[in-house]
This record gives C-alpha cells, sequence and structure tokens, in this order.
C-alpha cells in the first residue's frame, strides 16, 4: 500500500487542504491519505485550537464517501507534544508493508532540517512538498538547494493549484458573520454554525 499522510492542526479543515490530499493521491499514486490532526504541534504551541472532538468531527465529516480519506485521529489521543518522526515511525510498525509519503507544503522545505530527526523522517517516508502557488520556482530551489543531500533525495515536488483558502481566513470570517460557503465542504460549514464554532466572545 502507498500511503499518504498529511498532518495539520485543521482548524477548520477547509476545501484547500482537500485538494492537496487529492493532487498528491493521484502524482504518488497513493492508495491512501490519512488526514492526522495535531492535539498539540511543536510548531504551534502558543495556539488554542478548538477541541480535538470537534476537530476530529469537521475531518470526518469532510472526508465522508471518500474511500481513499481516512482520519486517523491518533495524535488527539495523546497528552503531550506530538513529532512527526514519532507519528512516522508508529506507523510504519503498525502498517509494516505500506510505503509512506509524508505530504507537506513546500514553504515547510526552509524549516525542514530544523525538525526532530529530519534524517529519521526521510528514511520512514517519502517527503512530497507541494508547491501550493504561492513558492517562486526561485525559491522553490533555493530551498531544496539547502537540504543536506539525504534529505534532499527523499524529497518528490508535486504542484496543486493555487487556492488561497486559509483556516485562519475562516475562523476570521466567522467571526465577522461572513459566509464561508464555498470555502470547506457544506457539512463542515453547516457543523461551525449549528456549534457556534470561532464566534468572538
Amino acid at each position: 500500500m502507498r500511503m499518504g499522510i498529511l498532518g495539520g492542526t485543521f482548524d477548520p479543515v477547509h476545501f484547500a487542504h482537500l485538494i492537496l490530499a487529492e493532487t498528491c493521491r493521484e502524482a504518488c499514486q497513493l492508495d491512501q491519505v490519512r488526514f492526522v490532526p495535531n492535539h498539540c504541534s511543536p510548531h504551534k504551541q502558543d495556539d488554542q485550537p478548538t477541541s480535538a472532538k470537534q476537530r476530529q468531527a469537521m475531518l470526518e465529516l469532510a472526508a465522508a464517501g471518500i474511500p481513499e480519506f481516512v482520519v486517523d485521529p491518533r495524535e488527539l489521543k495523546k497528552a503531550e507534544v506530538c513529532y512527526t518522526v514519532d507519528t512516522l515511525a508508529e506507523m510504519k510498525s503498525e502498517f509494516p508493508d505500506a510505503e509512506l509519503f509524508f505530504l507537506i507544503g513546500a514553504d515547510s522545505l526552509r524549516d525542514f532540517p530544523t525538525w526532530r530527526q529530519p534524517e529519521r523522517i526521510a528514511e520512514l517516508a517519502t517527503i512530497v512538498a507541494v508547491n501550493r502557488g504561492n513558492t517562486p520556482e526561485g525559491e522553490l530551489q533555493a530551498m531544496l538547494d539547502g537540504l543536506p543531500e539525504p534529505l534532499r533525495e527523499r524529497v518528490q515536488l508535486v504542484e496543486m493549484p493555487g487556492i488561497g483558502i486559509s483556516a485562519t481566513a475562516l475562523r476570521e470570517r466567522v467571526q465577522q458573520n461572513l459566509s464561508i460557503r464555498f470555502l470547506t465542504p457544506r457539512p463542515v460549514e453547516r457543523y461551525i454554525l449549528e456549534n457556534g464554532l470561532y464566534r468572538a466572545n
């Protein structure tokens, strides 16, 4: 099995997340993409995300009816900070016959060498760096050239359409009582509105 892994806060999940996953599924011939919502991201420890239960529920609504998309809540069940290398090692142990592909935005390549055990991450999974339309080719090449050779050899580049949607923008629109229709799947939109998420206190 060729398995893609897409981590993130998903607060909330939106169409850019889903298009990234589908683009990688096709480009890398993945049998499955697993969405792994963070409980406590090492890169966003100062943020206070929506509850784990609610973010998982929104992801499950977004992935419903898409057999290749799986919501994997393993990190939500842990109280401590979760590191990519530990999650990938756990998945490799759980799915020993699977070939893992770790999906990240291309802009993350700049900081990737500072992550915990980047060489081990690259041993466990192919790094799929997705240019979301906001990274110029020259800048992307410079980021690649800046990686140590063992890491650079494990990076696969994928292009996706540039889509200017972010979870921050969705939360701000809800706070301002603006529509988020066509920015996230309709069931997710309804869940946000019915549960009063992202409203200003």
